[in-house]
């Protein structure tokens, strides 16, 4: 029944490549925790990454939001950790989530204050580069916030990569580069996969229904720019969070998957529930985001903003992901995608399997129709009974 929240009880180890789409990405302090964080809350954090199952399920950065530095840069201009949060400084905390087998991210601004106050990043990118990568940073997030910025855009994350890409000669570890904003395929879109690995397309995300469907509308404008290693970020998981009701967090998280979105879990990872943790480790549907075909998923029926739509994605063996969303407050009795909406033939038969429950629903010629409850989707995989290229 559309009311069964039962995920199938499957379980896979993923093995995480960088070279695969996607980042699997544990977790941002912010939504949980605000400024208030502290390296015991960041260590508790990855020790619920691992021994809740979401190390294998592929989830592997934990990453720090703001609030972690003090006011005030040092005499020579480097940037120092609150020590009263910090003790044993960023360095220690790093290793202690490398010796998990876990990744670290931290976060910064491209102007001259990040959104809590503290320094931004405007005139010392490759020195704050050093820093970080002496500290053994994996993922830096560069904000957009206050203060005084470069006239630019890009001036600030030209800088940063070079500073990283001098970390990488001088290490051999690559620093995730994730920017806030690039919203326009036109523009912005026409560099910024060869000078970063993923950027914000939209305004911050709430835990709400309108807020997810809005970040997917906008997100989905950019999806030309996206490929192997570069992704649109329609922003954070808010999987877990007071807002969304179960249905609708499943509907958020199959949709994130079926846009290529990197996974940035933004829950309290150490006190979350086991509803959530089923809904983020779900391993047929994060499994397509880690198809290697690299090609995000769009709207292939005509947009409607109160009622259905269908979303796609084709995946590297020839089937196709597809998400039967209802956007609106009543049922929606059939929701159908027709094979011409994925690029099948007609008359092709094809096996349509639910994601959610790892369960095969049967096999259909020329489309496959399903009722949708409000706020909803149905998530399933559709594969040619002979299998087509794209």
């Amino acid at each position: 029944p559309w009311n069964d929240f039962t995920v199938c009880p499957c379980r896979i180890a993923i093995c995480f490549l960088y070279l695969l789409p996607l980042f699997f990405t544990l977790s941002f302090s912010w939504n949980a925790y605000h400024c208030n964080i502290d390296e015991r809350i960041i260590m508790e954090t990855a020790d619920a990454v691992v021994t809740s199952g979401l190390k294998e399920a592929g989830y592997e950065y934990i990453n720090i939001d703001g609030c972690w530095a003090q006011t005030n840069r040092a005499g020579n201009g480097s940037l120092v950790p609150d020590p009263v949060k910090f003790p044993s400084g960023l360095k220690a905390l790093s290793d202690y989530i490398h010796s998990k087998g876990l990744k670290f991210g931290m976060y910064t601004s491209q102007s001259s204050l990040e959104c809590a106050g503290r320094p931004g990043a405007l005139d010392h990118e490759l020195q704050d580069a050093a820093t970080y990568c002496a500290w053994g940073v994996d993922y830096l997030k560069i904000d957009y916030c206050g203060g005084e910025r470069y006239q630019q855009y890009n001036e600030s994350w030209i800088k940063f990569r070079q500073g990283f890409d001098k970390c990488q000669q001088q290490t051999g570890r690559h620093i995730v580069m994730s920017v806030e904003y690039c919203r326009n395929a036109s523009d912005c879109g026409q560099y910024i996969a060869g000078l970063v690995d993923l950027w914000r397309t939209t305004a911050d995300i709430q835990a709400n229904w309108q807020s997810v469907l809005r970040n997917l509308d906008l997100n989905n404008a950019m999806a030309s720019v996206a490929t192997v290693g570069h992704y649109n970020d329609p922003d954070m998981l808010q999987v877990g969070n007071t807002g969304l009701s179960l249905m609708e967090a499943r509907a958020h998280f199959s949709l994130w998957n079926v846009v290529m979105a990197p996974l940035l879990a933004g829950n309290d990872i150490i006190n979350m529930d086991n509803e959530t943790l089923s809904i983020l480790t779900a391993p047929e549907v994060i499994a397509i985001n880690k198809d290697t075909l690299g090609k995000q998923g769009v709207r292939v029926s005509p947009a409607n903003q109160n009622g259905s739509e269908v979303w796609a994605r084709h995946l590297s063996d020839g089937s196709v992901a597809v998400a039967l969303l209802n956007r609106g407050d009543v049922v929606a009795d059939h929701v159908t995608v027709h094979w011409s909406m994925i690029s099948l033939p007609a008359g092709v038969k094809a096996k349509v399997r639910d994601l959610w429950k790892c369960s095969d629903l049967g096999s259909f010629a020329d489309s496959f129709t399903s009722l949708v409850q409000p706020h909803q989707v149905v998530l399933v995989r559709i594969t040619p009974e002979k299998q087509l290229l794209h």
